[in-house]
């Protein structure tokens, strides 16, 4: 395209790389040094994900099963996420992004896991003491 967008498998690319179709490959990176970012803010993690809903589902266009997110509802949630197709208004999620409220969400339940299992084993040994 003359806006320097290019597409496989599409005639109006809406990206710079517009691919309509599976694509493999070995491994992809993210730009993600810290030199690259202002305004770093730790996540609410589990609030996050748990405002999120995985979803299982079919394509309209082909019937494979497959499970996921639903743009709109990650929008909600993760507005920063979301990208609309200007053409089409259709919504699409950056999944990778998506790892960083997963992995605060885990240390978060693990802190409350491990207090839930100090304060266990205090009122363990208080039951004790009462019985004894």
């Amino acid at each position: 395209k003359n806006n320097g967008n290019v597409g496989i498998g599409t005639i109006n690319p809406s990206e710079k790389l517009h691919v309509n179709g599976n694509v493999l490959a070995t491994a992809y990176f993210y730009s993600s040094d810290a030199s690259l970012k202002t305004n770093i803010r730790k996540l609410d993690g589990l609030k996050i994900v748990s405002a999120l809903s995985g979803v299982s589902f079919n394509w309209k266009d082909n019937d494979k099963d497959d499970v996921g997110l639903i743009a709109q509802d990650v929008e909600k949630v993760l507005p920063e996420l979301v990208a609309t197709d200007t053409s089409t208004g259709l919504k699409s999620v950056k999944y990778g992004n998506v790892v960083a409220p997963l992995i605060e969400a885990v240390k978060e339940l693990e802190e409350q896991n491990k207090n839930q299992s100090i304060r266990i084993a205090q009122l363990e040994k208080e039951i004790n003491l009462l019985r004894n």
